[in-house]
């Protein structure tokens, strides 16, 4: 079924900072809803993010700015 078909994605929201990783997404496919709206990571920081860095200690650090 999955192979015949295009153009679809998955969307999925959780309170578990463990997502916060480069080994589930990238930080441009990770999105932080606030507030405010909704933002990317890879947008809601100065710091470009790299694969090397831990994600979830950056955003329990308040680096991303939501």
């Amino acid at each position: 079924y999955f192979k015949c078909q295009t153009g679809r994605q998955v969307i999925c929201a959780s309170h578990n900072t463990d997502l916060f990783s480069n080994k589930v997404l990238r930080p441009d496919c990770l999105y932080i809803l606030s507030d405010h709206g909704i933002t990317s990571a890879a947008n809601a920081t100065n710091r470009e993010l790299r694969e090397g860095h831990n994600l979830e200690k950056l955003y329990k650090a308040g680096e991303f700015d939501v």
